[in-house]
C-alpha cells in the first residue's frame, strides 16, 4: 500500500494516519530515518529504553553502582582510544 505526503517548506511531512496507526506512532513518538538506497528510505520508531522495563526477567539484583561505573569506564575507554 503506497501513501502521499508533501514536503513543507520547513523540511517538514505528515505521516500518513494508516501508516502512524501500523507502526505505533503517537504524538512526540520519535523515529528513526535509514537510507536504503540512494532514492528510498524507511521510518521506524525509536523504542523508548523506559517503555522496556520489566520485559527482561533476571534472577539477579540489579546494581546500580555497578552500572554506572560500567557506564564510565566505556566512556573512559572510548576517549582514551580515540586521544591515541
Amino acid at each position: 500500500m503506497q501513501f502521499t505526503s508533501s514536503v513543507t517548506q520547513k523540511g517538514q511531512a505528515t505521516i500518513p494516519a494508516p501508516i502512524r496507526k501500523k507502526l505505533g506512532i503517537k504524538p512526540n513518538t520519535k523515529i528513526v530515518f535509514e537510507l536504503k538506497s540512494d532514492n528510498e528510505a524507511s521510518i521506524k520508531p525509536v523504542t523508548d529504553f523506559f517503555s522496556l522495563k520489566g520485559s527482561v526477567k533476571s534472577d539477579k539484583p540489579f546494581d546500580i553502582d555497578a552500572m554506572e561505573k560500567a557506564v564510565t569506564d566505556a566512556i573512559i575507554n572510548k576517549y582514551v582510544k580515540k586521544s591515541s
